[in-house]
């Protein structure tokens, strides 16, 4: 390369000094004031005016060939770059083939990962199912927080821990260990966590509020549109008795009286055979005194069983009676009307 631009150099140099040659022949004598360089490139112009028309010659066709070699490496180039940028799409195209491959290898350790879930937990339902039993239930209703002594009678406890459980869970209540219980509690023990089916589209406020479902014999609390407890009820018999519609708590007694429903003799507040139990949380219906409150027969919770008021056992009411201000809505409703309203109460499923 370096002899290429030299001979270049050369001829030009050459041919460009014999066309001054003339001048230089005259006599055209230099400056003092001339630096190195001018007087370096005269010396070199009288050496290039010694070549021969020949060596001219051989010296032009050696830049053409030079010239031809250069065009030629051009040439190469042009392909050489063009072969690169083929080499760079196809580089590009394998990348996207490689992230391809790998998002696809990505989504089948994912659905392995699935299955391999999934067998789990069909092997835990499977070893569920046969250690569940009516003698053995209470164990995992008693891990979970369900089962608390609040009686004396412990067929009681285990009928509330299961009312507990059922309510917890948007179940109809039976308050009975069956195969609806058994499969609920065999979807909760299977489950990541414990998430509730509820979905509110429309709140009264933002506040606490309370929901009555008549159907599956519920009442929920909420913080807007968040759950923040369940309790099993009691409800009319028919449940057309508790009245259906949009209320709200217009007063609050802690052991109240209890003035006998005009069919029986009133009792004192804060003794055993009240009927109104411990607490009383009395809602705005005009067709009479109607409320949520605890209760003295305690076995009938989760039934069809009351002239119109909502009952619930003492400690669940004790439990809600601080949460709830006065002033806050109160709806009660059938599955259906609630619905209707923007409230769905779904029951839990498996996560």
């Amino acid at each position: 390369m370096c002899k290429r631009f030299l001979l270049i150099g050369t001829l030009v140099m050459a041919l460009t000094l014999q066309s001054t040659a003339v001048s230089f022949a005259e006599g055209i004598t230099l400056q003092d004031s001339e630096s190195y360089d001018t007087q370096a490139a005269s010396a070199g112009g009288q050496q290039f005016e010694q070549l021969s028309p020949e060596e001219l010659r051989q010296l032009a066709e050696e830049l053409a060939k030079e010239t031809e070699n250069l065009k030629k490496e051009q040439e190469q180039l042009v392909k050489d770059r063009e072969q690169l940028k083929k080499e760079q799409s196809q580089l590009k195209l394998d990348q996207e083939l490689l992230k391809k491959s790998q998002e696809l290898l990505k989504k089948d350790q994912e659905q392995l990962k699935q299955d391999r879930e999934k067998l789990q937990i069909q092997e835990k339902r499977k070893q569920l199912a046969a250690e569940l039993t009516a003698s053995t239930y209470l164990k995992y209703l008693k891990q979970l927080g369900y089962y608390k002594t609040t009686s004396k009678d412990e067929a009681l406890n285990k009928r509330n821990a299961l009312l507990l459980f059922q309510s917890d869970h948007n179940m109809s209540l039976t308050g009975a260990w069956d195969n609806a219980t058994e499969d609920m509690l065999i979807n909760r023990l299977v489950s990541k966590s414990m998430s509730y089916a509820d979905k509110v589209s429309a709140t009264p406020t933002t506040g606490k509020w309370i929901v009555v479902n008549k159907t599956k014999r519920i009442l929920t609390l909420y913080q807007d549109t968040r759950v923040i407890k369940k309790y099993p009820v009691a409800v009319g018999n028919p449940h057309t008795l508790t009245k259906s519609g949009k209320f709200y708590i217009n007063i609050k007694i802690i052991d109240p009286d209890w003035g006998g429903g005009g069919f029986a003799k009133p009792v004192k507040g804060g003794t055993p055979e009240n009927p109104l139990g411990s607490r009383w949380m009395g809602i705005n219906r005009t067709d009479g005194s109607y409320g949520i409150h605890g209760t003295n027969s305690f076995y009938s919770i989760g039934k069809f069983v009351s002239h119109g008021c909502i009952r619930m056992q003492n400690y669940c009411v004790e439990e809600l009676f601080p949460l709830v201000p006065v002033k806050a809505p109160v709806w009660v409703g059938t599955q259906e009307e609630l619905k209707k309203w923007g409230i769905t109460q779904d029951a839990f499923t498996a996560n």
